[in-house]
């Protein structure tokens, strides 16, 4: 979802614009409001949105002196304005897109798509910075992370925080260590080549493990792993028991 906020002095623009989102625009989740420039700043820093429609005239500071007073803003923002004059300095300021008023629905549409798009490739640079970092051994003292891209948003977790991996099909639901969960649309044997520098242990067929949250075998069946968080015992493959017990010196 996309997270928004509308910055409009007066409320019937607000709601008129929150109801057109809702009713067209199904991918942006309206977050916060606010009808002045000073208050939105504060709801911006709390909130942290994707984007903001914000309005240019409003009585006390105009929408450009809200820009202003973030240095390096890390939103988007799509001005809305009854005045098409104001085009031209919302290019200057590189805003996404410029609405006017009464906002017509296909330029409402238009505008959510090209905010889809300018998103995604953020998303994309992300986890491309983010697997420079991880091949980059110039730099010990930071934490590895891994890009877990599902439906909804991508998390980039540190690899250390992963208890285990376990596949259904072309899915892999990684378990982290504190109990949360995310399902990645991708089968396990790309995360098994990925983690395996990591310490981890494709130790089944549809599982991978971090031998530092392994506790004990457990010597049921061809063996299970133990670990130190969750309540599942992870089976070992028949194949994989002498090799499994080598990796984790028993």
């Amino acid at each position: 979802m996309i997270r928004a906020i509308l910055v409009d002095d007066e409320q019937l623009n607000i709601s008129n614009l929150k109801a057109l989102l809702n009713k067209h625009c199904g991918s942006v989740d309206v977050v916060g409001t606010a009808n002045s420039v000073d208050d939105s700043i504060e709801l911006i820093n709390k909130l942290n949105p994707d984007v903001v429609f914000l309005d240019i005239e409003m009585p006390d500071k105009n929408g450009f002196e809200l820009l202003k007073a973030f240095q390096s803003p890390n939103f988007e923002v799509v001005f809305v304005t009854a005045y098409d004059a104001y085009g031209i300095q919302a290019i200057k300021f590189s805003a996404l897109d410029y609405l006017l008023k009464p906002i017509n629905i296909e330029e409402l549409k238009a505008s959510v798509n090209k905010l889809e798009v300018t998103l995604q490739h953020k998303r994309d640079n992300k986890r491309l910075q983010n697997l420079i970092s991880l091949l980059d051994k110039k730099i010990p003292n930071e934490s590895p992370k891994i890009a877990l891209p599902t439906m909804k948003e991508t998390f980039f977790v540190p690899i250390a925080n992963i208890l285990r991996c376990e596949s259904s099909n072309n899915y892999t639901t990684f378990y982290l260590c504190d109990g949360t969960e995310h399902v990645i649309s991708k089968p396990i044997y790309e995360f098994d080549e990925m983690l395996s520098p990591y310490g981890f242990i494709r130790c089944h067929q549809s599982h991978l493990v971090n031998k530092e949250h392994v506790r004990s075998i457990l010597n049921q069946d061809a063996g299970y792993l133990v670990l130190n968080f969750g309540n599942k015992n992870i089976p070992i493959s028949k194949q994989k028991k002498a090799l499994i017990k080598e990796l984790l010196s028993f």
